[in-house]
This record gives structure tokens, C-alpha cells and sequence, in this order.
């Protein structure tokens, strides 16, 4: 039997997802899936501006996903925790799932007559 929880680890776990649940990261931790990049490529596919996309990643870093390694004056990101996609997958899989049902009791209704 798994021992309970504790109160560090929901702080953890949650301190995770708050990491991941913003659009502009969960874009670039996709673009960051198989490759490393520079700020500047980041900035050039994601849009915005050099200092937002540089607070998400001090945030990424800072939240153990991301990794920099400088090469001259470049910095170029990889992603350090692949965990990250396991999270977004299960959550995309969920969603998919949710989206067939809704659209099998639409179907189910309309073949019904409820929509009358």
C-alpha cells in the first residue's frame, strides 16, 4: 500500500501544473519537444516580446523543465523534464475523449428528437 501524500508533495505537484498551464509555455515546451533553441527562434515562432518570452522561460528553468546552455552569445533551451509531455498527453487524451462523448449525446439526441 502507497503511503499517504504529504503536504510537500501537493505543493509540488501543483507548483508542476502552475508551471506548465499557461498558454505561451505549453507552446514552448511543444516547440521545444525534439530540438533546441535560441530565445530569439522562440520568439520569431511564438510571438510577443523578447522580455515576456524570456520571463516564461527564467520560469521554465526555474521549474526544473527547461535547460540553457550558452554558445557564444546564444542561449540555446531544451527541455530537461520530457515528464511535461506525459502531463500534456493525458490531458489532450481526456479532452479528445470528453469532446467524442459530447458529440455521441449530441448525435444520440438529435437521432432522438430532443431537439425538437
Amino acid at each position: 500500500m502507497s503511503p499517504e501524500p504529504t503536504d510537500e508533495l501537493f505543493l509540488r505537484i501543483a507548483d508542476r501544473l502552475k508551471t506548465i498551464s499557461d498558454p505561451t509555455r505549453l507552446k514552448i515546451l511543444h516547440l521545444l519537444e525534439n530540438r533546441e533553441l535560441t530565445v530569439s527562434q522562440i520568439l520569431a515562432a511564438v510571438g510577443g516580446s523578447q522580455a515576456n518570452i524570456s520571463k516564461h522561460l527564467a520560469r521554465m528553468r526555474h521549474g526544473g523543465l527547461v535547460a540553457a546552455r550558452r554558445e557564444g552569445t546564444a542561449v540555446y533551451y531544451r527541455v530537461s523534464d520530457p515528464t511535461a509531455f506525459a502531463i500534456c498527453k493525458t490531458v489532450c487524451d481526456a479532452l479528445e475523449e470528453r469532446a467524442a462523448e459530447e458529440h455521441r449525446m449530441l448525435r444520440d439526441r438529435r437521432e432522438s428528437g430532443g431537439d425538437r
